[in-house]
């Protein structure tokens, strides 16, 4: 009966967008977060079988990408995803953030055994939080005066990507950038700190949404491609400390001019 009703909601919603482009975006909205919805629930039926496994998200992140795809008509063209198993061990896996819709972008690509570093805060957020903290993705406390407790939290993270090949997502721009002007935040030192521990390479994921395809500011939400390319990993073997810096800004220098290359192919 709830296939029924869902079935129906998504034919109403459809002829709706039709309305106005403010409409078409709400309703697109409603899609994705439905989406988001069923897949948590879908994480919550099949993560208790195999709990904190990480690899249930690469088993589940197929029917997030491919549900997305069909109720939103938006299809995602990935170059370069031999990159992501060219290297047997573990890395750091480093997406720019331009909106809601990378999360579908990363399902499309999602590796084995990878798992994503988030803020606490989303544990708590109902379905959400519950079915990632099942799928074995981990929750840093960004909070003042924890500042031990991250350390140690860390030190625990760099020694499963030593020991068990751990793949981590680290968002390195901490936040989407709400100005959609096509560049990128400046980065975060955090996930680069994590490889030159761990002597692990990087490897960006540079994402190319166009914004006649999506723009929240402009609420425009349209059917269309969007284009992300995986590069070659970055090896951080020999780096001490003090090239944290320089290695940020070598990978932000690549991923920005990357981006631009999608965007003029667009």
């Amino acid at each position: 009966m709830w296939l029924l009703n869902v079935a129906v909601i998504t034919l109403v919603l459809y002829l709706l967008s039709f309305v106005s482009k403010h409409v078409n975006y709400m309703c697109k909205m409603f899609l994705y977060c439905l989406v988001f919805l069923i897949l948590a629930v879908a994480h919550m039926i099949y993560c208790p079988f195999f709990p904190k496994n990480r690899d249930n998200s690469y088993t589940l992140a197929p029917l997030f990408y491919h549900l997305s795809r069909l109720l939103l008509g938006i299809k995602v063209e990935a170059e370069g995803t031999e990159h992501l198993e060219s290297y047997e061990g573990g890395y750091i896996l480093c997406p720019n953030h331009q909106s809601s819709l990378d999360t579908m972008c990363i399902a499309r690509i999602w590796p084995h055994r990878a798992i994503i570093l988030m803020k606490r805060s989303l544990l708590y957020v109902p379905f959400f939080g519950w079915a990632a903290y099942l799928s074995g993705h981990e929750f840093i406390n960004r909070k003042s005066g924890a500042s031990n407790e991250v350390r140690d939290h860390m030190n625990i993270i760099n020694e499963r990507i030593k020991n068990e090949r751990l793949r981590v997502c680290v968002f390195p721009e901490g936040t989407r950038n709400k100005a959609f002007d096509g560049k990128m935040l400046p980065f975060k030192k955090g996930g680069f700190h994590m490889a030159q521990q761990c002597q692990a390479p990087i490897v960006p994921v540079v994402i190319y949404i166009p914004p006649s395809l999506y723009d929240g500011k402009k609420w425009v939400f349209n059917n269309g491609v969007i284009r992300m390319k995986v590069l070659e990993p970055v090896s951080t073997v020999g780096l001490a400390p003090e090239d944290v810096t320089e290695l940020t800004n070598t990978v932000q220098t690549k991923m920005q001019e990357t981006l631009d290359q999608l965007s003029k192919r667009s």
